[in-house]
């Protein structure tokens, strides 16, 4: 089954300072995203960069100062250490920003910092520190950070408890961000991630959930979390033995993953394109989407994904 979970990927500082401090989040869906295992949500945080712009107001980008300038020079370091896998150069280029956020007491730049930084020590394996460095922003004597920040802190810790198999934190965790939000950027994501925890047993509410975030989503523009969303709704139709919706929910996936470019989530729309068909009693067009799924994972080197569609490719010929 296609699963979706983003995981989270760095912030970056300039996008943010430079659109009249405009948010943007990167989520990535590699082994570790909603479109694999549970276990393989373990970050993208995304990769196959999925940009949610979260805008706080228009306007002409304001003239950033020197301190300002700084910070998006260590952020756009710990980006590039992120992305090549030097995950501890990165945290020390993701600290160096956010030291200079605190010198100066901007809120924003602190919490963009800190939510990289968890993901950071999430890499390195130390997931105490990653889940205290969300804490900074989710206690309650830090009244600074907005409620969309602390929904996002804690959107974030659902998902790393889900990645750790503790489904009633991770669920507390997602029910207090949803209280964070009001119409905060991270709706459509907390709604897919409850429907991916729901696919295990309440197939129903999987489907309600994964509608409502792809309204969510929609009508945020996030095409990598829609995409996301309809890719639910096909692993709950599939489940339910409702295969003509399933193919049709992996299809429309299927075209908004090709317009982000990410290619493991094409790969997988393409296997649950094959299953649907499959069960339909199409072999021969199933066997299509299982080569192509083949292909597209030879070409980004995931030769896991690869015996998976060989071994359905063994399963469906006659």
């Amino acid at each position: 089954m296609a699963h979706n979970r983003g995981s989270l990927l760095p912030l970056r500082e300039k996008d943010r300072m430079r659109g009249n401090f405009v948010a943007i989040f990167f989520l990535h869906s590699l082994k570790v995203g909603f479109s694999y295992t549970m276990k393989r949500w373990r970050m993208l945080l995304f990769v196959t960069p999925v940009v949610l712009a979260m805008i706080a107001c228009a306007g002409n980008p304001p003239v950033l100062t020197e301190q300002q300038e700084t910070a998006i020079q260590f952020n756009q370091r710990g980006e590039s250490a992120f992305r090549r896998g030097d995950y501890a150069q990165a945290l020390q280029e993701y600290q160096g920003a956010l030291s200079i956020h605190r010198s100066v007491e901007n809120v924003a730049g602190v919490a963009t910092e800190l939510l990289n930084l968890s993901v950071v020590h999430r890499r390195l394996g130390n997931k105490v520190a990653a889940q205290t460095t969300l804490d900074h922003i989710l206690m309650d004597s830090s009244p600074a950070f907005s409620a969309n920040q602390k929904a996002e802190a804690a959107y974030r810790k659902a998902g790393f408890y889900l990645d750790d198999g503790n489904e009633s934190e991770a669920r507390s965790w997602l029910n207090k961000a949803l209280e964070y939000c009001h119409g905060c950027g991270a709706e459509g994501r907390i709604y897919n991630l409850m429907a991916r925890m729901a696919l295990a047993g309440q197939l129903q509410e999987a489907m309600n959930h994964a509608r409502r975030a792809l309204a969510l989503n929609r009508n945020a523009g996030d095409k990598n979390e829609g995409a996301n969303s309809l890719r639910l709704i096909a692993d709950a139709a599939f489940k339910l033995e409702d295969f003509k919706t399933a193919q049709q929910s992996y299809d429309d996936a299927l075209l908004l993953d090709k317009d982000t470019g990410a290619a493991a989530k094409i790969a997988l729309d393409l296997m649950g394109l094959g299953r649907s068909i499959a069960r339909q009693g199409r072999r021969a067009e199933a066997i299509e989407y299982f080569q192509r799924a083949y292909s597209v994972s030879e070409g980004a080197g995931d030769t896991k994904a690869m015996e998976g569609a060989l071994a359905e490719i063994k399963r469906v010929t006659p």
